[in-house]
């Protein structure tokens, strides 16, 4: 998975996201509102304009933890379809707000991007997980009705 931000915090003082953003821990961080869920450290924006997840091919689902996500607001392009923070995560937010969200294409993830309207707001990732999911067990009964039609159909040519 490859993760890289630009603008805001991520690209001034002694922060440079050219290769990535910054993960940080509660000792380290300029921000407020923003946390590690799991008690050792997370992915941070820096208050980047713009972050694009690219999930590795075959993947078919995301879930992660999302920080203080709609001080400011901001938008979602999931695949090439646009979210509004308001529309996921309802009005404007105080500070230090969590939600998980989860992420499912059938076809394969495409780009997650994540944008934000306000270049001294920014929101923090953690316990990020891809994986893929198995086909619906609904195609394993439909494989077994057609092994079954089978045999009967097999039973009543002999």
């Amino acid at each position: 998975m490859n993760a890289a931000g630009s603008g805001g915090e991520c690209d001034s003082g002694s922060y440079s996201c050219a290769a990535g953003l910054a993960v940080l821990d509660t000792a380290n961080s300029p921000f407020s509102g923003r946390f590690d869920v799991s008690a050792d450290n997370w992915l941070d924006s820096m208050d980047a304009q713009e972050m694009t997840i690219s999930p590795a091919a075959g993947y078919t689902a995301m879930g992660f933890y999302m920080t203080d996500p709609n001080d400011a607001g901001g938008r979602f392009s999931i695949g090439g379809v646009e979210f509004n923070f308001a529309d996921i995560f309802g009005a404007s937010l105080g500070s230090g707000e969590i939600y998980y969200l989860t992420i499912y294409d059938s076809e394969g993830l495409g780009d997650v991007t994540i944008y934000a309207n306000d270049v001294n707001d920014g929101y923090g990732l953690d316990n990020v997980t891809v994986g893929t999911v198995p086909e619906p067990g609904t195609l394993a009964l439909f494989g077994l009705g057609l092994v079954g039609l089978g045999l009967a159909r097999s039973r009543r040519a002999k």
